[in-house]
């Protein structure tokens, strides 16, 4: 059974009907998702496929770290509805000729405080383990800014999502770098103040 497929399928359907109040741009990312999975449920020559698998593994790497701010400190990260809706698409749909991710750029665009550098802290310690682990490389994960400051957002979110986590024996979290110990990939911090 696809249930994360079937779950962003309805979040879709509640945000184009009204349900759930979406902008624009968001109600053409929930029409896109559902041509896509007309296509994907219809058509044997759509070049994309659902796999569930990578979607939920995404779900459960956030359930593995924890919140690191507010009530929630020290709870594990379950990935609201909209959450879900996007970063499961990254990880979800695949290319039918070879197996690889169809999305490799996203852009997220929302007000403060909605958890946008925990989700990306999210993302970049799953690719520089998970991912790098896969696919049997080294994976360079960089946050960027104009001031050191600004950069290390990201960074820091990272190394605090770890603390009480069951993941955290995995890295090593120094001042300047995350390094995921079996991969040796690592997360760092760069800025225009450091040249």
């Amino acid at each position: 059974m696809m249930e994360v497929y079937e779950n962003i399928k309805q979040y879709a359907k509640r945000c184009m009907t009204g349900e759930i109040i979406s902008c624009k741009k968001h109600k053409w990312a929930c029409q896109r998702f559902l041509a896509d999975a007309e296509k994907f449920e219809t058509d044997q020559d759509y070049p994309y496929y659902w796999n569930e698998d990578s979607a939920k593994n995404i779900i459960d790497w956030f359930a593995l770290l924890r919140h690191s701010k507010g009530v929630l400190s020290g709870e594990p990260i379950n990935l609201t509805d909209w959450q879900q809706f996007r970063i499961c698409q990254l990880y979800g749909w695949k290319r039918k000729k070879d197996g690889r991710r169809r999305f490799k750029k996203s852009f997220t665009e929302v007000a403060r405080k909605n958890a946008k550098s925990q989700e990306e802290a999210g993302i970049a310690l799953y690719e520089i383990s998970v991912m790098a682990a896969k696919n049997k490389e080294l994976c360079e994960f960089y946050t960027a800014g104009v001031k050191r400051e600004q950069s290390k957002i990201v960074f820091n979110e990272a190394g605090l999502m770890l603390r009480g986590s069951p993941l955290r024996g995995k890295f090593n979290v120094t001042r300047d770098s995350i390094v995921h110990i079996r991969s040796g990939s690592f997360i760092r911090a760069l800025s225009k103040e450091d040249g």
